[in-house]
């Protein structure tokens, strides 16, 4: 899927209100309003997503990432436009049934989008974060790309 295949349709087709979403050629639809927030974000974020970060853009994985990236309603901690890959990074919040339900209903959407999401612990990648880097990319099904 191609995202000018995504309309607003499509997304109530599926069940997603795109009231208020932008849609384009060379991006998935988000809400422009999430745009300032995503960016203040990557200004403050937490020490699981700092050491993630390091590892994911240090791009010896061999696919560029981006991080605090909105599409739909929702701030992606990170996102991979090459692997078409949601990263969560998820802490003790994220534990609670109803959380659970939010997150799950979070994935299904972005899934309709045709993307994979993949959720880690905090802790994991607080306690090896370069590991759970290289896990994420063969949870993609694909092997570091060669430097």
């Amino acid at each position: 899927m191609f995202y000018h295949d995504i309309t607003p349709e499509y997304l109530s087709i599926h069940g997603i209100n795109p009231e208020g979403l932008a849609f384009g050629q060379s991006f998935l639809p988000y809400d422009p309003r999430l745009k300032e927030y995503s960016r203040e974000l990557r200004k403050g974020y937490q020490l699981a997503e700092a050491k993630l970060w390091k590892c994911l853009k240090a791009k010896n994985l061999g696919y560029q990432f981006r991080r605090q990236y909105p599409i739909l309603n929702y701030i992606a901690d990170f996102y991979c436009k090459q692997l078409n890959l949601v990263v969560e990074v998820d802490g003790s919040s994220h534990f609670s049934g109803e959380a659970q339900d939010r997150d799950a209903e979070r994935d299904r959407q972005l899934q309709v989008l045709g993307l994979k999401v993949i959720r880690v612990s905090d802790s994991d990648v607080r306690r090896d974060a370069e590991r759970v880097a290289y896990w994420i990319i063969e949870q993609a099904g694909l092997p570091p790309a060669p430097l």
